[in-house]
């Protein structure tokens, strides 16, 4: 039987089937909550709010929720802007479900002020680009992400026994690097994005993209692969 492990974050586990496929997922990453943003993070006076995870939703809810419908909300993908909208609010996403998809967004809009809601860890890519273009643009770190040392010691030594490996985002391949460099050029990876996958590609690993950066997307690109492999034996 197939085996495909999927790298993700704490609290993102869902049930997934295969016919044929054993699928294993672990939660390398741990989120935990920057209470001080959390608790002091004003967003009346903005026009535009880019939301570039669920996990955003999860603790600014009661914020979003308030929102007036002046303001502009992006969110980076389809679940995402599907929290949000269960909020009441609005939410708008672009072509391609990722930081370059919003920045295609932002170009095309009247310049105003933005709030970016992501994680600690995040890449400056967006401020940085909606600065460059002309916004007055602010971002802040909703929660952290740190490597689970157990989670990331189980998946360490399950690498070695399976056929795919999917990273469902740039910090869950940061924190499997140092045990994957090598073993993954004898794998298929598989990465939820640009951003993952050039970041992999630093260390040498070409990984496979979905053509949607979502679940159902990677989802997709293992079946096309298997199906593919399956007809190069016959």
């Amino acid at each position: 039987m197939v085996k495909v492990l999927i790298l993700r974050a704490s609290g993102k586990i869902r049930p997934i089937s295969i016919n044929g496929v054993d699928i294993i997922q672990i939660p390398v990453i741990k989120i935990t909550p920057n209470e001080d943003v959390i608790n002091k993070i004003s967003l009346e006076d903005a026009n535009y709010i880019i939301i570039m995870s669920t996990t955003v939703v999860k603790y600014l809810g009661n914020a979003l929720g308030k929102l007036g419908g002046s303001v502009r909300v992006i969110g980076v993908g389809p679940q995402t802007c599907n929290e949000v909208e269960k909020l009441g609010v609005k939410c708008e996403m672009p072509s391609e479900f990722s930081s370059y998809g919003i920045i295609e967004i932002m170009k095309k809009l009247p310049r105003g002020k933005v709030v970016i809601l992501r994680s600690l860890r995040g890449n400056d890519y967006v401020k940085n680009e909606l600065q460059r273009i002309g916004y007055d643009a602010v971002e802040y770190g909703i929660y952290d992400l740190t490597p689970d040392p157990i989670s990331v010691d189980i998946a360490c030594r399950l690498i070695n026994y399976v056929d795919y490996v999917v990273f469902m985002s740039s910090m869950t391949y940061e924190a499997m690097k140092d045990c994957t460099k090598n073993v993954l050029k004898g794998k298929t990876a598989v990465a939820i994005g640009r951003v993952t996958a050039n970041r992999m590609k630093n260390d040498g690993i070409n990984a496979l993209i979905p053509s949607e950066y979502t679940l159902n997307g990677i989802l997709r690109v293992l079946i096309n692969h298997l199906m593919i492999s399956s007809e190069s034996l016959d």
